[in-house]
């Protein structure tokens, strides 16, 4: 009974350390937060880093039982340190996300208004420095955190709607550029190809663009014999993350000739393991959508290794209308040769 009421006492004790520490800490912190308000320089912001230091003790302690007052100083300083890395290094720091993370985490129910207004103007900050470098899928992806969290999100959607249509129409008139160069040179295929990726992008930032989809339609005709090999044909990737979207299938298919019912097929092998071919994997789709799986036959070669090509004759059963594309489907790996 005496050691149980030992360990008791010691408990109570160390609750009373820890919140004497937590209120210590807070105290500290609220300090230095006021006498950085009275200062400039390197000397507010040396107190302004002792007062997120000691605020973010408490929060480590005590993440869902801190003051409101607490939580809206640690949401503005933290936002202090954030736009002071943004400012003298670069979006692309690793911190950022660390202190985005931090004031989400905090940035909810009864918060002044004006600290959702200044994180998203810090949001469009990044968003702004990475359209600059052409980095439009994570400049995007900024632009619409700072919409969720603006008070007024109208004039930043209408942002986001001309960042869109800039890049759409940029990409486009370098898709149509290579079209043209592309029926000029009759031997550069690849004019082609380096077109479709461009329409491809155009099309990814507005899928209602008109005009590239009937170009993409005349690239697809044209390209229906080549590879679509993005990786072979553009330099000088400003948006990894964008080519990575549209360049998405580690397969690639051409068709060279069609027949009646049959398709010669190349296949080219990008991805990180051999294939077992088998003619089940290939199916060609019709306009209406309806599925029609290749007929029997042995294919040659039997495995296809990484980065080496296969030529096959698939023959399918006769489609209730035109055609539209060549599948190739043998999970996780999927890729289609449109016809149209």
């Amino acid at each position: 009974m005496r050691q149980a009421g030992r360990l008791i006492i010691g408990l109570c004790v160390l609750a009373v350390i820890a919140s004497c520490g937590m209120a210590s800490n807070e105290q500290r912190g609220n300090a230095a937060y006021h006498r950085a308000q009275k200062l400039d320089g390197l000397q507010k912001r040396t107190e302004q880093k002792m007062a997120y230091q000691m605020y973010n003790r408490v929060i480590d302690v005590h993440p869902n039982k801190i003051s409101p007052q607490l939580r809206n100083r640690f949401i503005e300083l933290s936002l202090l340190r954030a736009k002071m890395v943004l400012d003298e290094g670069s979006a692309s720091s690793d911190a950022i996300p660390l202190f985005c993370r931090d004031i989400e985490k905090y940035l909810m129910g009864d918060v002044p208004p004006n600290l959702n207004q200044e994180y998203a103007l810090f949001l469009v900050q990044i968003a702004d420095s990475f359209a600059v470098k052409e980095r439009f899928n994570e400049s995007l992806f900024y632009i619409d955190k700072a919409i969720s969290y603006a008070g007024d999100p109208s004039s930043l959607v209408k942002r986001k709607q001309e960042l869109v249509g800039k890049v759409a129409k940029e990409n486009l008139e370098i898709a149509q550029a290579e079209y043209e160069n592309g029926k000029q040179n009759k031997d550069d295929a690849e004019a082609f190809v380096r077109a479709e990726y461009y329409t491809n992008v155009a099309l990814f930032f507005d899928s209602t663009n008109t005009d590239a989809a009937k170009l993409l339609s005349k690239l697809e005709k044209e390209n229906i014999g080549t590879y679509s090999a993005y990786l072979k044909v553009i330099a000088n990737v400003p948006d990894s993350a964008i080519f990575r979207k549209v360049n998405k299938y580690d397969i690639l298919l051409a068709i060279p000739s069609k027949g009646q019912g049959t398709l010669e097929v190349n296949m080219y092998n990008y991805s990180f393991n051999p294939l077992k071919m088998k003619s089940d994997h290939f199916f060609v789709v019709d306009k209406a959508g309806k599925w029609y799986r290749a007929r029997p036959t042995k294919l040659e070669p039997e495995m296809l290794d990484q980065e080496h090509e296969g030529k096959f004759k698939l023959s399918f059963p006769a489609p209730t209308s035109e055609i539209a594309k060549l599948i190739y489907k043998n999970p996780p790996h999927y890729t289609e040769k449109r016809l149209f």
